[in-house]
């Protein structure tokens, strides 16, 4: 029994290496990968300063209702924000702004930088009874960042506004209570967790939004152009939101009600994701902006190639560095001009139908002083993502761009052709995890060899893992209980974790009973095990860790406090002779230690010969 336990643990130990070397080598490239998607925001020098105080507003017409799309100080994901931005302007039933909580350019996904409109003070003191339609995209940088729009929220859903969350930015209506008791949607992947933090919210799938009156809700990222369309239809008919969706090619529209989604979930196929972010070399790609682009055609642009795809990284320029305006009146601000970067760039990409229709020769003969050769995407009547989907699928291939489709909840129109699975980048992965498999197994045989002659040793490093696999047996098998008694138990963190540690601790000590430990060593390593968690609820309770880190670390201290407790009777768990509960020893008066003592002893046999 022990070398069969022996054996599974070094299994373990073999595949938890493997994971970790495959894990381990594209950590660095992820957070490149990662960091790329957002670049910090632009510092603001006086070049900088004179762009914004110049950059035009909208006029504002008065007999219209007013939207505004809201971007957070970090950025603002470009899709959630262009989509719906370009449906309600195009409707020309809107006044439609954009407001940050500072009026500087912000990073949109990928790098391409917006001044806004307003900022949070203009906009409150240019709407002091609030707006009509107020628009939350998704915002990076966490709970600091989003604070600011949050809170702008509440006081607009308070003064009546139409409140409409997009993809991952549901999230902030959720944390502003907002969505308590209502139903509601949100991007696939995220539902996951929502679920678990939010379960005051009705949330539904596969639906491209939610209208709960004052509250709409939309599914991910291109979704947000159907709950633009809805709120078109509801201020303004809907043969004006059929004029729209054909004019921006959306074919999804559905008057009256949301069109139903082909359900996404986590497959095996998702993992191409995994690759690309760790493994793959992202190529530079140079964005040219140009005047009169379309919103969505530059979100088109930016966001398939980068967040959650991770295949390049993109740059904002222009011919002159000059800022340019987009179809519908935004500003945006190049990081840098195509004669500068030309030669650190590896295609050069050039969105907007209007561009592809002009083919400037001044951008040909730019392009090509750096070997370049301009890209013009949008050539065709179609929608705008269309042609961007295909091009990854030829350039890196097709899982890909079928993993950003699903990424968008957008359901291609077109034959994707090209490479069907990155197989190279399968490749690194594979040798990462045979080496780290292979390393784990010379340190394994090692430490067999090592403890072989070291029988103390050995028993002590056998009582711990024994302890430690009883542990994990018993949170397996006791959670099934405690989801049937308290269905809901896993949706409160901290509870859930306190229930995990005692099924941890219940199985641990279940186990040392069978094996004959006694009860004070029993009772020392079951406080050994649920103490860290404890502890950890004071810091918990004072705000300076989250619910999620009370699970990590105490995890963490648990192994560390179990091992001590082990040192502090360390002669115990080296000398304890347990035995196993179905392997009892039967002794008959002759088997007696005394008996076979005497029987062994030479004299003993010499006296008994004596005897008369």
């Amino acid at each position: 029994m022990k070398h069969l336990l022996f054996r599974i643990v070094a299994g373990l130990v073999v595949v938890v290496a493997a994971l970790a070397a495959m894990v381990g080598a594209g950590l660095g490239a992820a957070k490149d990968a990662a960091g790329s998607t957002y670049p910090d925001p632009m510092a603001m020098n006086d070049a900088v300063r004179g762009i914004v105080d110049d950059a035009p507003r909208t006029r504002h017409d008065r007999s219209l209702p007013t939207a505004v799309v809201l971007l957070g100080s970090d950025g603002a994901n470009v899709a959630d924000t262009l989509a719906p931005f370009e449906v309600l302007a195009t409707s020309k039933r809107f006044n439609v702004y954009t407001a940050a909580p500072e009026r500087r350019p912000v990073p949109l996904t990928g790098g391409l930088d917006l001044v806004p409109d307003f900022s949070f003070a203009e906009l409150d003191r240019r709407f002091p009874s609030g707006v009509d339609v107020v628009i939350a995209p998704q915002i990076p940088g966490g709970s600091a960042t989003a604070a600011p729009v949050r809170d702008l929220l509440e006081r607009q859903a308070a003064s009546d506004a139409t409140v409409v969350g997009i993809c991952v930015g549901v999230e902030m209506l959720a944390d502003a209570g907002l969505l308590d008791g209502r139903p509601a949607t949100s991007n696939w992947l995220k539902l996951y967790g929502l679920t678990r933090d939010h379960p005051d919210v009705a949330w539904e799938r596969d639906v491209r939004y939610v209208d709960d009156g004052n509250v709409v809700t939309t599914a991910g990222v291109l979704s947000g152009i159907d709950g633009a369309l809805r709120i078109v239809e509801r201020f303004a008919g809907e043969s004006v939101a059929r004029r729209v969706a054909t004019a921006v090619s959306w074919t999804t529209y559905q008057p009256g009600g949301a069109a139903t989604l082909p359900g996404s979930r986590i497959r095996p196929a998702d993992s191409v994701a995994l690759l690309n972010v760790g493994y793959r070399n992202p190529t530079d790609v140079g964005v040219l902006l140009t005047e009169g682009v379309g919103e969505i055609e530059l979100a088109s642009t930016f966001r398939p190639y980068t967040e959650l795809a991770y295949v390049a990284r993109t740059h904002a320029l222009t011919m002159d560095g000059t800022p340019i305006r987009s179809q519908h009146g935004l500003t945006f601000v190049p990081r840098s001009t195509l004669g500068s970067t030309a030669d650190e760039l590896d295609r050069l990409l050039v969105p907007g139908g209007a561009a592809a229709e002009a083919s400037n020769p001044a951008i040909v003969r730019a392009a090509a002083t750096a070997g370049l050769q301009p890209e013009y995407l949008h050539r065709n009547d179609e929608f705008a993502f269309e042609p961007v989907l295909r091009d990854i699928a030829e350039t890196t291939d097709v899982a890909t761009a079928t993993w950003v489709a699903k990424s968008l909840e957008y359901q291609v129109q077109s034959q994707l052709t090209g490479t069907a699975w990155p197989w190279s980048l399968t490749t690194k992965v594979v040798l990462a995890g045979l080496v780290g498999a292979a390393l784990a197994t010379a340190a394994t045989v090692a430490m067999t060899r090592f403890l072989r002659s070291r029988a103390g040793l050995r028993r002590f490093v056998g009582h711990y893992l024994e302890m430690v696999l009883a542990m994990f047996a018993g949170m397996g098998l006791l959670m099934l209980p405690w989801m049937v008694i308290w269905p809901g138990v896993g949706n409160h963190e901290v509870l859930g974790t306190l229930v995990m540690g005692v099924n941890m601790t219940i199985g641990m000590a279940t186990w040392m009973a069978i094996r004959g430990h006694d009860r004070r060593m029993i009772v020392e390593m079951s406080a050994a095990m649920v103490a860290p968690f404890v502890l950890l609820l004071l810091p918990l309770a004072a705000g300076v860790i989250s619910d999620g880190t009370l699970m990590m670390a105490g995890h963490i201290v648990m192994f560390l406090t179990m091992l001590a407790a082990m040192l502090l009777r360390r002669h115990d768990y080296t000398h304890h002779q347990a035995t196993w509960p179905w392997h009892v020893r039967r002794r008959t008066p002759s088997q007696s230690p005394d008996i076979r003592k005497a029987q062994r002893s030479p004299s003993a046999g010499l006296s008994r010969m004596n005897q008369p």
